[in-house]
């Protein structure tokens, strides 16, 4: 810690000043004084706290826990945690660089040039082409034909209720309903 002896002299000086301008002000009733003794009195605190050498320790203390903190975050980056709250790393669900996809899949690394043994043409949503018929994807709905767009909405939003995996349903159920419905939402 170091300390000023200088300073702390100016500071002991205004903290005088500050006393003797607070008395006079409590003797006389004036609040001039009063005012003028406030800023004379912070000024004395603040170069107490420099001359002191609080100040500069504060600074150091600060800095060390900033250095602290960064070499943390260093660190998981390096060893790949992220996440606060304990949330740990994230999980990746496949390749994302051309490296990683040649590692994975061979020198081609893309998909259609030899690859297709890997994917599942399942796991795709329907397109147009595929799926039901319009017919069938009424029937899966339970509208008449000569429902509209808003009926359709409905009728979708009410057997994904019931369908829906995550409350219970089938997944497959779920599959030919959300199919049925891209079938009679394009036109």
């Amino acid at each position: 810690m170091r300390q000023s002896p200088v300073v702390l002299l100016m500071a002991a000086s205004f903290a005088a000043m500050t006393a003797l301008l607070a008395i006079g002000a409590v003797v006389s009733g004036s609040p001039v004084a009063f005012f003028v003794a406030v800023p004379l009195g912070v000024t004395a605190y603040f170069m107490y706290y420099h001359g002191s050498g609080k100040l500069l320790e504060r600074l150091h203390r600060r800095e060390e826990r900033r250095q602290a903190a960064d070499q943390r975050r260093r660190q998981q980056r390096a060893t790949g945690q992220r996440g606060g709250f304990g949330a740990g790393p994230r999980q990746r669900r496949g390749p994302r660089t051309r490296g990683e996809r040649e590692a994975r899949f061979g020198s081609q690394g893309r998909v259609g040039f030899g690859a297709h043994d890997r994917y599942d043409s399942r796991d795709r949503a329907p397109s147009t082409s595929d799926g039901p018929t319009r017919a069938e994807a009424r029937t899966v709905l339970g509208v008449d034909p000569t429902a509209d767009q808003s009926s359709i909405k409905q009728a979708y939003r009410e057997r994904v209720k019931d369908t829906h995996p995550d409350r219970g349903g089938d997944e497959d159920e779920f599959k030919r309903v959300t199919a049925a419905y891209e079938r009679l939402r394009a036109k």
